[in-house]
């Protein structure tokens, strides 16, 4: 064969003599496509391919789902590829060369459809099949396997159809499974599978070789806008490329003859990370027969055993493998008579506990330095380290025990479907979703439960892997519950559980107890303390906590973090002791009552910057002025008002007249923020005097201090230019009270959609710029946070979001507003310092898109800031490798 390459089209045709050849491409390619085209490259035992690009399907859909003009004359020429290795033809009845077809979406994803087996037979290409193998059993079993995936996957047709009719001859001929059923037996359930899609479908399944492949490929194709697909686009990421590659690859059989059967490995163990092979093997099987958990598979020792060759084999393709993609990489194959077939190979799926020790191993194994260690870790794995387990020592009631397919602990009422998962979720209940098994249908309750639970499955079945990929607690196959969808309830024995009742489950030994177990944090000491030295080493940004307690600030260092990057001082107003004196100053008529009220809180806010500062060490400490409407700390209802009253000693009717006073139609655009400081300047002065004093107080003590004043909520330059005006007068007047000088930098927010666009004025005024995202992301998109969520599901459902804009940043528009107010705002100030302290401080694809546009500093919520600090060397890295 000639060395594989793309044709003057578009298909890729890949075989083993191919050393050669170009790489894939996964955008084109897909993940699959891909892959396959490196193992080809490294001269695998795989059968050959043909791989349909992702422009084909972008094309198919984009003109009415028509197949591109000369695809099909390409496809029938680039068969003879895939004919010669196997020495078959593609519609010979008593030689035929049979396809399988299957989606490489460029975004790993589970199946977009399952893969469509034994392509190109008919009745005819059975008798030549049998005749061949010298077994008529074998040929009704292919031909059963194309009729079901055929009508499942291209005709749309119901799977209980087929279960139905799959019961029926295994109650006729009293056996338990497909491969106990006679060769008669066999033949009678092909029939009656054709009868099934005739009913189904309105026509029977095409005899045409050419015909049935012409429709597995549009299938395929459409597959990319079905709706659970677009849920998965959804929920793993946005901007990726359009469309799924599909691949061809003429069949090797599982199912025939002599030692056959379909294995999975994994080079390292998907739990723990051990190197080791890793996997189940099925006799007598295709892939596809391993997820759908009908058959109980072996360990891989079991195949070992009868075929030691094999072991070596794959022993030496773990090796190669791994080296040639620095990671832990999983593989699928295929034996057929004793001849093993890779037919796919992909990333490992992976714990976070296993991911960590993976790529300390390799490290340590020189397979893979700290930088390619880090660029394969998930920044979100660190959630395992962080998230509760349960306590040991709580009292447990064991309801069951299945497979322990992703480690960790859930705890939640129990629901029985994916949109009651999303409901609860939606009013903050934390759930635990039960199914016989998932599908992808499931995936938008998949993605908001607590942990998953299903009575059948393996570990590789699509709720371990999904879980896996998520970093849920997921417990699969078991196989003791009895589930009741109409009565929502499950039974175990003589224990019955209903909906809305508590369970948890325990994902690292499989185990189900009843009711609401305890939780315990788990350490990040260890592996995750490694990985963290080294993203520490790579990084460029610094990571700061949102803080505004001592308390959060020892959690936060202790955690990682460089300074504080956000205290909101409003949150120490709402003190038992001091909400009481703070309503006093709201209630006041004029200035000298407020300030007076302001006199008494003085050494409360005082005690809390000398506490921070103490904690911080010297690392910076940037404080927020007060930002919310005063109506905020005023009781609405009749009864908290009277309280008030009462204890004030005044009439409720006071209160009530300020309250409807200070009411505004839309407070997040109204009083608050800088604003109050315009008209109320007596509020930042005595906050700003707490400040200093508190700088100075403990830097007498000995320990340095970084302070940072940031004014919020500033739209123009006069605003901050005034304010900037009246905080350093104080700052100066103060330092001179307290005998000491140093520097206090002050900032602002940057979080109007003004503010960004006017931010080479502002910068004028201003020490730092730190991007308040959640409220920037309010403002330029006119969506309200407390009321978004109303309405972005379904934004999200039918694409016109590809993710939630206050999870993670819009790049195209926020994103646009930061860029311009960065690069005006240094234009002005050279030496302007820039931050981001909104949610998106946390989220790794946001600090992507900060280390690009040159910030300084992340900050966000203390349990968030390991994912940071790995986010932020991933960032740097990827910079490096052109990645970014």
């Amino acid at each position: 064969m000639n060395a594989a390459a793309e044709s003057p089209h578009s298909i890729y045709a890949f075989h083993t003599e191919a050393a050669d050849a170009p790489p894939g491409d996964r955008n084109r390619h897909g993940i699959k496509g891909a892959a396959l085209i490196e193992l080809a490259r490294l001269g695998a035992p795989l059968p050959p391919g043909l791989i349909l690009p992702t422009d084909y399907c972008e094309e198919f859909l984009t003109n009415g789902n028509a197949l591109p003009d000369g695809m099909e004359a390409e496809l029938r020429d680039e068969l003879g590829i895939l004919e010669r290795w196997c020495e078959r033809r593609f519609g010979d009845p008593k030689n035929p060369m049979l396809l399988s077809l299957r989606a490489s979406p460029p975004h790993r994803m589970p199946p977009l459809i399952k893969t469509i087996l034994n392509v190109g037979i008919n009745e005819a290409a059975v008798e030549g099949l049998s005749a061949q193998y010298r077994d008529p059993r074998f040929g009704w079993d292919a031909y059963l396997r194309f009729l079901r995936t055929f009508g499942e996957q291209v005709l749309r047709v119901e799977p209980a159809l087929f279960d139905d009719a799959m019961e029926d001859a295994y109650g006729r001929a009293e056996v338990e499974e497909d491969t106990e059923l006679s060769p008669e037996a066999t033949r009678e359930l092909a029939r009656a599978y054709r009868a099934v899609i005739a009913y189904a479908a309105g026509e029977p399944p095409p005899e045409d070789p050419m015909t049935q492949l012409r429709m597995a490929i549009e299938a395929g194709f459409r597959s990319w806008s079905y709706f659970e697909a677009e849920e998965y686009q959804t929920a793993l990421g946005p901007n990726h490329p359009f469309g799924t590659a599909l691949v061809i690859q003429p069949m090797v059989f599982g199912t025939a003859p002599g030692n056959s059967g379909a294995g999975r490995l994994v080079t390292r163990h998907p739990a723990t990370g051990e190197r080791t092979l890793y996997g189940r093997y099925l006799s007598t099987a295709q892939g596809t027969d391993l997820t759908s958990g009908a058959r109980l598979a072996e360990p891989l020792s079991a195949l070992f055993k009868k075929m030691p060759e094999l072991e070596q084999i794959l022993a030496e393709w773990q090796d190669k493998l791994e080296r040639h993609f620095r990671d832990a990489v999983e593989m699928h194959f295929t034996v057929e008579d004793g001849r093993l077939y890779l037919l796919q190979c992909a990333s490992a799926n992976r714990t976070g506990k296993a991911a960590l020790r993976i790529a300390l191993d390799m490290v340590e194994e020189g397979l893979a330095t700290e930088r390619e260690a880090l660029l394969h870790l998930d920044p979100s794995v660190l959630n395992e380290y962080l998230h509760p387990v349960l306590d040991p020592a709580g009292k447990k009631t064991v309801l069951t025990k299945g497979l322990p397919a992703s480690p960790g602990s859930a705890v939640g009422q129990l629901v029985f479907f994916a949109e009651q998962a999303e409901e609860l979720a939606a009013q903050g209940i934390s759930t635990i979703l039960v199914r016989h098994e998932t599908t992808p249908e499931d995936i938008g309750g998949l993605a908001v439960a607590e942990g998953i639970l299903t009575a059948t499955g393996g570990l590789t079945s699509h709720a371990a892997v999904v879980a896996r990929g998520m970093g849920k607690c997921c417990i699969v196959g078991a196989r003791a519950i009895e589930i009741n969808y109409h009565l929502q309830e499950l039974t175990v024995g003589e224990t019955t559980v209903r909906r809305l009742d508590w369970i948890s489950l325990d994902g690292g030994t499989g185990e189900v107890y009843v009711g609401q177990l305890p939780q315990i944090q788990p350490s990040l000491e260890g592996g995750p303390a490694k990985v963290l030295q080294w993203a520490d080493r790579y990084r460029k940004l610094k990571v700061r906590a949102n803080a505004d307690t001592s308390e959060d600030a020892r959690q936060a260092v202790e955690l990682g973090a460089e300074g504080i990057g956000l205290c909101r001082t409003e949150h120490m107003f709402f003190h038992i002791d001091r909400i009481p004196v703070f309503r006093k100053m709201i209630l006041a008529g004029d200035v000298v009552g407020r300030s007076a009220a302001l006199a008494e809180l003085l050494p409360f806010q005082r005690k809390d910057f000398m506490e921070l500062f103490r904690v911080m060490q010297g690392r910076p400490v940037t404080i927020r002025l007060l930002d919310p409407p005063l109506h905020e700390f005023l009781p609405r209802g009749i009864r908290s008002q009277s309280r008030m009253a009462k204890a004030m000693g005044i009439p409720v009717e006071a209160i009530q007249r300020r309250t409807e006073l200070l009411s505004e139609t839309n407070p997040m655009l109204g009083h608050r923020g800088c604003r109050l400081a315009i008209t109320y300047p007596e509020i930042y002065q005595m906050q700003v005097r707490a400040i200093v004093e508190a700088a100075c107080i403990v830097t007498k003590e000995g320990i340095e201090v970084s302070c940072e004043i940031m004014v919020p909520l500033i739209a123009s330059a006069r605003e901050l230019g005034k304010l900037r005006e009246d905080i350093d007068a104080l700052i100066e007047q103060v330092m001179g009270e307290m005998g000491e000088s140093f520097p206090i930098l002050v900032g602002t927010m940057v979080e109007t959609p003004r503010a960004a666009v006017c931010a080479g004025a502002i910068a004028r005024f201003a020490d730092f710029f730190s991007f308040g995202t959640n409220d920037l992301t309010q403002m330029s998109y006119g969506f309200s946070r407390d009321d978004a969520g109303r309405f972005l599901p379904t934004y999200l459902e039918k694409r016109i979001l590809d993710r939630d804009p206050f999870v993670e940043l819009d790049r195209a528009g926020v994103g646009g507003l930061m860029r311009w107010a960065i690069d005006a705002g240094r234009k002005t100030n050279p030496d302007l310092k820039i931050g981001i302290c909104g949610e998106h401080g946390g989220d790794p694809n946001s600090i992507q898109f900060t280390h690009a546009l040159k910030f300084d500093y992340v900050s966000c919520s203390p349990f968030r800031i390991p994912i940071a600090r790995l986010a932020a060397a991933q960032a740097a890295v990827m910079e490096e490798e052109g990645l970014l």
